[in-house]
């Protein structure tokens, strides 16, 4: 069985307004998992990191805490569902979860979010990003005007330079001193 690659993650949104450039996590025992990842998404890149109670909280965390000034509202995951898409060790993860407004009413709409990827994590952050991008439509959020660029944190900035290496070296000894 073929796998898509980490450029073929699929998910149900066609013109979304978010997708994934790159993610990393860490996870292990008697430690925080932690993660950092890199949206593009009105014409920009929206860096985010964040801990969890496991890699996938920390993910899914990370968007949340990158896309902030985007969203209306937090959101609140009420679903989410893995799948093996074949037999054996290499097979496809296909992640359906849904979200919606975090204290919204009862019966407040849904969105539903899905992705297949040979990455279990991935599938996960690419689903939860389908169902954002169902919310940031069905809302017609204008991205590029919500968060103009001289309104970004320097917490959002990717540094370079001597900045790079300094940050660089806070997250390995983060990633060495839990």
């Amino acid at each position: 069985m073929t796998t898509p690659s980490s450029s073929q993650a699929t998910a149900l949104t066609p013109d979304a307004a978010f997708s994934l450039e790159r993610w990393s996590a860490s996870s292990g025992s008697d430690r925080t998992s932690r993660a950092s990842l890199v949206l593009l998404g009105g014409g920009r890149r929206w860096y985010a990191h964040a801990n969890g109670n496991g890699a996938i909280d920390a993910l899914m965390r990370a968007v949340d805490d990158a896309l902030a000034r985007v969203l209306p509202a937090p959101v609140e995951l009420l679903t989410y569902n893995v799948h093996a898409s074949g037999h054996g060790h290499a097979t496809a993860a296909t992640v359906t979860l849904s979200v919606r407004d975090a204290g919204a009413r009862a019966g407040a709409p849904a969105y539903p979010g899905r992705a297949l990827h040979d990455n279990v994590l991935e599938a996960s952050v690419v689903a939860y990003l389908d169902a954002i991008n169902g919310l940031v439509s069905d809302r017609e959020i204008d991205v590029a005007a919500v968060a103009p660029l001289d309104g970004i944190s320097p917490d959002s900035i990717e540094p370079d330079g001597d900045d790079a290496r300094t940050h660089a070296r806070g997250r390995m000894m983060d990633a060495y001193n839990p």
